[in-house]
């Protein structure tokens, strides 16, 4: 059994709670289209849910070396992962799953949004 839930995703270097919970185990897969923005300072660039291509995040953004701009994932407080347009995983660790842009923390002027499809299946590993 699987149940599909919609999220409309800011974009924001905070994290952004789902209030979707997951199982340690738990199948996601999410697929996401529309556009965002990071801060560019003096240039305006969209980008889709796998972020600025060819662009990587430097030291201080959410995950270094992913694309600037990638739509994150993390489940509770484990470790951010790039999700981009299309992910398909397994929960590491039980806890709520967030999203975020990667963005710097220090820079506050993103645009657009993105919309998620989170398709949370009721299977377990073993």
């Amino acid at each position: 059994m699987a149940v599909t839930i919609l999220r409309t995703v800011r974009p924001s270097p905070q994290w952004q709670d789902t209030l979707i919970r997951l199982q340690k185990g738990q199948r996601v897969v999410i697929d996401t289209e529309e556009t965002w923005s990071p801060d560019m300072q003096n240039q305006i660039v969209w980008c889709g849910a796998d972020g600025v291509y060819n662009l990587q995040a430097g030291e201080g953004y959410l995950l270094p070396g992913a694309n600037v701009g990638v739509l994150l994932a993390r489940v509770g407080d484990g470790h951010p992962f790039a999700a981009g347009s299309r992910a398909d995983f397994r929960a590491e660790g039980k806890g709520i799953l967030y999203f975020a842009m990667n963005e710097h923390p220090q820079r506050n002027c993103q645009a657009g949004k993105l919309l998620s499809q989170v398709i949370v299946f009721g299977d377990f590993a073993p």
